[in-house]
């Protein structure tokens, strides 16, 4: 059996570059064997199999097992688009977009598998998927640490721990409905039941913020 911890990841390949389709077949490959087999029962030969690939040609494109998993996290969080804040858009409007962005990502059937199978791995290697699990969760709340800061700065809002406030926002928006998903208890929301638990919180959590500031 195949295993690796996480090692040194090499700078990323450019997308223009002629291995990019290559490394995009892989990345397909790997997500479908590590979703039916689990990372730790997955096997790099089982994802060369898949992908139609040499082993020796796999190992030109990735160093070990736990890159290629680094690879396919990145690939799917680079999906993410936030939205462009609009003239015409208040402090809350913002809030509400970023959140609703992050929870179409979240709570994608695909990446909720994902992030089970991340948990899942814990029983093997607490480190991996502690590490994995942190930066994968830690760079997509960071988006609203960076959308409070520059709105503390636009609004005059003092935000000392954007990081906390950020954590707070995240976990009275999306967080119930996040674990729900992830552990079973029940389906993913309706964008309708999402989008108003999403506004309530946000309107919430401004009112707590800056209870002197009216229509933001």
């Amino acid at each position: 059996m195949e295993t690796a911890g996480p090692s040194r990841k090499p700078p990323r390949r450019p997308a223009s570059e002629p291995s990019a389709p290559r490394m995009e077949g892989l990345i397909a490959a790997a997500q479908q064997v590590f979703l039916s087999k689990g990372y730790h029962d997955a096997t790099m030969s089982d994802i060369a199999r898949q992908a139609g690939m040499s082993k020796r040609t796999v190992y030109t494109l990735v160093q070990s097992k736990a890159e290629l998993f680094a690879e396919l996290l990145a690939h799917r969080q680079s999906k993410v688009q936030f939205p462009t804040p609009q003239p015409d858009w208040t402090l809350g409007d913002t809030l509400f977009a970023n959140l609703m962005c992050l929870a179409q990502f979240l709570l994608d059937p695909v990446q909720l598998s994902i992030t089970r199978l991340v948990v899942t791995e814990y029983a093997h290697s607490p480190d991996f998927s502690r590490a994995f699990l942190s930066s994968r969760m830690r760079k997509a709340k960071s988006h609203l640490e960076n959308c409070l800061n520059d709105l503390s700065a636009s609004h005059g809002m003092a935000c000392q721990d954007t990081r906390e406030l950020a954590a707070m926002l995240f976990g009275m928006a999306l967080g119930e409905f996040h674990f729900a998903a992830l552990s079973g208890a029940r389906s993913a929301p309706t964008p309708k039941v999402l989008e108003a638990r999403v506004q309530r919180a946000v309107t919430i959590f401004l009112a707590g913020l800056c209870p002197e500031k009216d229509g933001l």
